[in-house]
């Protein structure tokens, strides 16, 4: 929660629960050197030493503390509900390691994804330890909680093989802040930041720069687009390990802007969103596109065909295809009349089911559902 933006989903729910009544504590890696300790919007957050792995954005904690600081932590707090975020984060291990310990508290475990099943990093290493970990720790970590929330309904076949009964599972996912998220500054000034001619199609990506993303697809695709068409202009929103690979000052059609905090204007002066991942669970980038009734080109994926509708809601695509990227685009800047209806059935969608109240409200009976 130091670098929020890694992570708002978590954050989001949480001080949502803060403002319904109910106390929360999280404990999670200190993974950027934030303080061991502080209160973040009603938030308690605890943090224990963590060690990065190198290339990519994860970071495994020291065992002892962990147990340690989480058995101090029910004990100080009186915790009623333990909610484990998410599956493929070491932390869940404790689910396992602590069964016996607290046995009579319920545990709760969110799954965006079972490495090795239906997400893939995209290095070879971590794939295969990925797969390792969910036939092991994972499957050791799903039979200790009492309840399983996933991010979309294709997640429950796959839950349903590592031997997670139907009755343990929830459908959950995240919302959106209509009233907070909207652009503030004028169309002109950044366009006129980004040198953005009138004339341009201007096609965002906003993520992390890291093979699972991706983004060396887009990239390829944008470079092959730009070269034969000349008013499209290519915003890459983000940072990490891959920026430094390709970002190349000599195509002005590709711009890197790094992390931003004006998400909402960057998304506001754009024509197409598109999401390449090779895996993901249920992405905020889409739900924040759609909010701005922006279509979405993303890869068929995770829980990502729940919110891309293909055809009605905008374009999904194969993962790791260069082509079906730059069709997707070419299409969509050939045809504005279905780009712009695609951004409004878009809107409508999560308005409806990716609201905070309807979110909130299903957590809150999950959880009364453990505690009653």
């Amino acid at each position: 929660m130091h670098r929020i933006k890694l992570r708002p989903d978590i954050l989001e729910v949480s001080t949502r629960l803060v403002k319904r009544g109910h106390k929360v504590v999280a404990l999670a890696s200190n993974a950027y050197s934030g303080p061991s300790y502080e209160v973040v919007e009603g938030v308690e957050v605890y943090r224990v030493s963590s060690l990065p792995l190198p290339n990519i954005f994860y970071f495994i904690p020291s065992p002892p503390n962990l147990v340690g600081e989480l058995l101090e932590i029910c004990r100080k707090h009186k915790i009623d509900i333990l909610h484990f975020w998410n599956y493929e984060y070491l932390t869940s291990s404790l689910a396992f390691f602590l069964r016996r310990k607290l046995g009579s508290l319920p545990f709760v475990l969110t799954v965006i994804g079972f490495p090795g099943l239906n997400w893939h990093y995209g290095l070879k290493g971590v794939d295969i330890a990925g797969f390792i970990y969910t036939y092991t720790v994972g499957k050791l970590v799903l039979k200790s909680v009492d309840h399983v929330i996933l991010l979309g309904k294709s997640l429950v076949r796959y839950a349903s093989r590592m031997g997670v009964s139907e009755d343990k599972i929830s459908i959950n996912s995240f919302g959106i802040d209509f009233e907070a998220f909207h652009p503030i500054k004028p169309l002109d000034r950044v366009r006129k930041e980004f040198k953005i001619a009138p004339s341009d199609k201007v096609i965002i990506y906003v993520g992390r720069l890291e093979p699972v993303k991706g983004v060396t697809y887009l990239l390829e695709a944008a470079k092959h687009l730009s070269t034969n068409t000349q008013n499209l202009k290519f915003l890459i929103v983000g940072d990490g390990p891959l920026r430094s690979k390709f970002q190349k000052p000599e195509n002005q059609h590709i711009v890197f802007t790094g992390w931003r905090r004006d998400i909402a204007d960057l998304l506001n002066v754009s024509d197409i969103f598109v999401l390449p991942s090779l895996s993901e669970g249920l992405p905020i980038s889409v739900l924040e596109a759609y909010a701005l009734a922006k279509p979405v080109i993303a890869t068929n994926v995770g829980a990502v065909p729940e919110l891309v509708i293909n055809n009605k809601t905008g374009l999904l695509i194969e993962p790791r295809n260069c082509e079906q990227i730059e069709e997707a685009i070419h299409h969509l800047t050939e045809n504005p009349y279905i780009a712009k209806r695609m951004g409004t059935d878009g809107k409508k969608l999560v308005r409806k089911y990716h609201n905070w109240d309807y979110i909130m409200n299903k957590y809150e009976e999950i959880y009364n559902s453990l505690t009653h």
